[in-house]
């Protein structure tokens, strides 16, 4: 049985493609200016609203900072559709933790859309501080700010200490 050439060439080109596919699970970019205009962005909103509503600003601290932002959560001084704000919360957490374990932000993009991501170097892990708030109380569930940071790191140091075999 003789098999046509152009049947074989077809067969390993959607072999091809579809391993290509399924070998691209995820992609990882640099940070945007146009992502770093809309954290920015978002951090002053939050910002202006603290000294708003309680004559305190971030930038004072990491425990100051989640401790303000567990006080503006307990006040309800933040609409639970106010996305922006929520994720200004993420994005503050966020920016302690890149400083104290030297991660990276990143853009993460897969088949449910793009995130913005803390990447740890050298292990092809992420974690997504920008949503951890806003998730939680667009549901209407408690937070406590700090357990959450707190788990965050803890993710972290298990990431850190992973072995990568590439």
């Amino acid at each position: 049985m003789r098999i046509n050439p152009i049947t074989s060439i077809l067969c390993l080109l959607l072999l091809t493609l579809g391993l290509s596919a399924h070998a691209q699970q995820w992609r990882v970019d640099p940070i945007t200016p146009l992502d770093q205009q809309f954290m920015d962005k978002a951090k002053d909103q939050l910002n202006d609203n603290a000294r708003r509503s309680l004559g305190r600003s971030f930038g004072q601290g990491r425990d100051s900072d989640l401790q303000l932002m567990q006080t503006m959560l307990d006040r309800h001084l933040i609409d639970k559709d106010n996305l922006t704000q929520l994720q200004a919360m993420g994005i503050i957490m966020g920016e302690y933790l890149q400083r104290e374990h030297s991660l990276r932000w990143v853009v993460y993009s897969d088949k449910k859309g793009r995130s913005r991501a803390l990447e740890v170097p050298t292990k092809d892990e992420f974690i997504f501080p920008v949503t951890q708030i806003s998730s939680r109380v667009s549901v209407g569930a408690e937070v406590d700010v700090k357990a959450i940071y707190e788990k965050l790191e803890s993710e972290i140091a298990r990431i850190k200490k992973m072995i990568i075999i590439r």
